[in-house]
């Protein structure tokens, strides 16, 4: 979840236009992975470009669902902190697919694939996709450019931090 203070919100509430609050900062805590989306709306022989920010699966899986022949995607990023990444930083990979399945005890697990081949997993260890009952993609990134995606209600929230672990190709 992001977060903000009421002294980093620019003008009043509704600004910039109904429902909405612009703020010059916004904070997060979690050391969980969130999520880039770059949307192309084409407005008549116009496009412009929105960027979100959803905190989590679910919320990915939402916009996804939002998709038409005017509202496309341009780029899908996640965001992975330092504990998971194995770097120093806060790293933000091209997101090639996410997955969401159950291993044997029952346990959800979320498998993010990234560009560079590593897989990042909400379970230390469990990077085969294989092993998963009742799999559901949520991402991929092959199958979804230009195409209208659904993907059914995805309601899990998962508390535990990703694990990096690196696949072989």
């Amino acid at each position: 979840m992001f977060i903000s203070d009421e002294s980093c919100m620019v003008g009043l509430p509704g600004f910039p236009g109904p429902g909405r609050t612009a703020w010059r900062m916004i904070e997060r805590d979690s050391e969980d992975p969130w999520y880039h989306v770059r949307f192309r709306i084409c407005e008549g022989a116009r496009a412009r470009f929105k960027k979100l920010m959803p905190t989590d699966p679910s919320m990915l899986a939402h916009l996804l669902s939002q998709r038409s022949p005017d509202h496309t995607i341009e780029a899908v990023q996640v965001v992975t902190p330092a504990c998971i990444n194995g770097s120093s930083l806060e790293r933000m990979e091209k997101l090639i697919s996410v997955i969401v399945g159950y291993d044997r005890n029952g346990e959800c697990i979320l498998l993010h694939k990234v560009d560079s081949g590593a897989i990042y997993s909400s379970s230390p260890g469990e990077i085969d996709a294989g092993l998963l009952r009742n799999i559901r993609t949520i991402y991929d990134a092959m199958t979804a450019a230009g195409k209208h995606f659904h993907c059914t209600n995805y309601q899990t929230r998962i508390a535990l931090p990703l694990q990096r672990q690196q696949v072989n190709p």
